[in-house]
């Protein structure tokens, strides 16, 4: 997510790196590289992921999940969408809530 000291990794253990602007990073720089904020990304690191599947920011920093995070405390966000094949469509809610 972007915050006010640029791009960091999601927390959904945390509510700064849950909220705001999404992005999945296109290589191993952000700055050279660049990020998706919303379309279809394809790599092998998708591979967990099934068609249909919805995703969420993990409480694994970094990471994004297709399960929901359940701890109270913790952050749900939906980023996206399992296309199957490694493909994912990143189109990131600018909801969230705490769970209780």
């Amino acid at each position: 997510v972007y915050t006010s000291s640029g791009w960091t990794a999601v927390d959904a253990d945390t509510e700064s790196k849950t909220k705001g602007l999404f992005g999945v990073a296109l290589g191993t720089s952000s700055a050279t590289d660049g990020l998706l904020t919303y379309g279809i990304i394809e790599s092998s690191g998708f591979s967990s992921f099934s068609a249909g599947d919805t995703l969420y920011v993990s409480t694994t920093e970094g990471a994004i999940t297709s399960t929901a995070p359940t701890a109270s405390g913790d952050f749900v966000r939906v980023v996206g969408y399992g296309l199957g094949s490694n493909r994912i469509f990143i189109r990131p809610s600018e909801d969230y809530i705490e769970l209780s």
